[in-house]
Formats: C-alpha cells, structure tokens, sequence
C-alpha cells in the first residue's frame, strides 16, 4: 500500500509538473535574426529586447535570437520576413533599400552633424513616412538602433590625403550612392555580404571595409585588417523590422507589448553603442591596429566628393527626395 501511495504520489507530482510547463509555454515564437556577433550592442540590446517582450507578455510570447547571421545572409532573410518564415530582422539601412529607396537618404555621405540630430529625424515624422514605405513592401518599422559613424580599415596604407583611397578594393554599403562615392574617390567598391566579408578579407578579395569601430573589433577585423582610419563618412543606422505577415496575425495587445519592449530595447541600445564605440577604438589600438585622425582638409575634400554624387543618386531615392534631401541638409547646419 505504501509503495502504491508513494507511486501515485510520483504520478501526480509528474502530471502537475507537465501541466505547469504546457501553461507556461509561449503562445507566440519569434525568431530574431541578427547578422552580427551576440557580444556587439546589436547582440546584446537583441537579449534584452527577448527578455523585455516575454516579461511585458507575461511570458506569452519567446523571441529565439539567431545570431551571426546563423538564419542566413541579410538579403536572404529579409526575403524571409516578406513570406513570413523569419519573424523579425535585424540589419543595416542600406540594405533595405532594394525595397524602399527613400532609405538610402539616411546613408548619404557626410549628412548627419552628429547622432543627436539623426535621432531626432529619424525618431520623427521623417521615421514615421520610412514606416509606411516599409509597411507597403511588408515590413513592419520596429525600431532605429545605432551603429556609430563608419571609418575606413584597409591593409594597404592608412588614408591621410584625398587620393590614398585610389585602386583599393573596397566592401562599402550597398547602395548606389555609396558605390558612387567611393568611385569618385578612386576606390573600387566591391558588393560583398557582411557575413562572408572577414573571409574576403583574409584571402585577399578586398583590400579593406568600412564599419564602426565596435563592428570592427566584435568581428575580429583587426585580425586580417592593419590600418583603420577615422573618416567619419556616414552613420548607417541599424534597422529593426518585423514580418508584417506576422505582425497582422499578432493580437493587438500583444503588437501592443513587443512594440513597448522595442523602445526601451533601444534606449537601451543607442547608450550601449556610444559606449562601445568609444572602449573599442582604444582596444584596436591597444592590439596593434594602427588608428589615424584624418586631416580636415581632407575631410572636407570627400565631403565635396559626397556633393558631387548627391544630385545623381537623389532621382534614385523616391518621390520628394530632393526636398526631404534639401531640408535635412539645413537641419545639419
């Protein structure tokens, strides 16, 4: 009688323990796919933005993170996103704008004053008119995370004067007013996924890159990359975007709470990467990358270049770009 007890004892422990897990488990699975490593801001503020959704569901909903690019390259799952089979993406702004042109304007070269004032456009009714272009090629705008301003690596010479970038083999971002750019500056811009890029440069396919310098250390760049230096040409912002396949099928409350935890995820982000920024570049000092402060004369040569290409990317950037163009130029001033 006893062990009968005990075994039934056993059994309904077993039965109630079950039942807990099946109530617990998520109503919803998102799967997130980041295309940089778990340790970058992007990585990390992926992580908090899990935890932040399952705490403000109560659990009802589990956003799996893929990091590295393990669900594929950007492209790819950005298709992904369109048919519903990724649930939100994780990715640069040039890359969607195979989708929606206007966001080609954000990564003209040598736009942004600073940060702040990228913020505060893109925050704004600006990011509100990108939303809506999103959402009509099927994206659903989730967030504006930061990447910091990109600067030039290579392994050939470190770029002082204006012609030192002339005949290097260059992965710059993937828009046409980025590859006219570097074009106009002698380089040879070379389309290559971010995800296949240190192995491009460690055989020798490209000379060189150009990302933040936190994208640069977390990747291990400065292992097949010796010069890096500060040009400061464009600040990409990072795009968080959700299926709007998935996104209609959500409840309200539910779209309600991932969208809540996006925007304290970013908060959270934007101060990661600044910080970032700032501890990475000593450390790619301190392991032997030689880092160079570029001469404002020369700066102010490649923002002449950048000028030069505005006029011919602008009727590629969608209906109004000139005025949207025109206005943030002066809100730079």
């Amino acid at each position: 009688m006893k062990k009968r007890a005990l075994l039934g004892a056993a059994v309904l422990g077993l039965a109630l323990l079950l039942a807990a897990n099946l109530a617990a488990a998520a109503e919803f699975t998102l799967k997130f796919a980041n295309p940089v490593a778990k340790d970058h801001s992007w990585g990390r503020a992926a992580e908090e933005f899990k935890k932040m959704v399952a705490e403000a569901t109560k659990n009802r909903v589990e956003v799996q993170v893929h990091h590295s690019g393990a669900l594929g390259k950007i492209r790819e799952t950005l298709e992904m996103a369109k048919a519903g089979t990724v649930d939100l993406v994780l990715c640069g702004s040039g890359h969607l704008t195979a989708y929606v042109p206007e966001l080609g304007i954000p990564v003209l070269p040598y736009l942004w004053k600073d940060r702040e004032i990228m913020f505060q456009v893109l925050d704004g009714r600006f990011g509100d008119y990108i939303g809506a272009r999103m959402e009509e090629k099927g994206f659903v705008s989730v967030a504006w995370w930061d990447n910091g301003f990109r600067h030039v690596s290579n392994n050939t010479r470190p770029v002082q004067a204006p012609g030192d970038l002339k005949g290097l083999k260059l992965r710059t971002l993937p828009t046409k007013v980025h590859v006219a750019f570097f074009k106009a500056l002698g380089a040879s811009p070379t389309p290559i996924d971010f995800t296949e890029l240190f192995q491009a440069m460690q055989q020798g396919v490209v000379d060189g890159q150009e990302n933040p310098p936190a994208m640069v250390y977390f990747n291990k760049f400065q292992e097949v990359q010796k010069f890096y230096s500060l040009t400061a040409h464009v600040n990409e912002p990072g795009n968080l975007v959700m299926s709007k396949v998935v996104y209609d099928k959500l409840p309200k409350d539910v779209r309600l709470a991932v969208m809540m935890a996006a925007e304290k995820a970013t908060i959270w982000q934007r101060e990661a990467t600044e910080k970032d920024n700032n501890e990475f570049l000593k450390k790619l000092k301190e392991v032997g990358m030689k880092v160079n402060e570029v001469p404002k004369e020369t700066i102010a040569e490649f923002r002449k270049t950048a000028q030069t290409v505005y006029a011919e990317a602008l009727k590629d950037l969608g209906p109004g770009a000139k005025e949207m163009v025109d206005l943030l130029i002066w809100s730079n001033k």
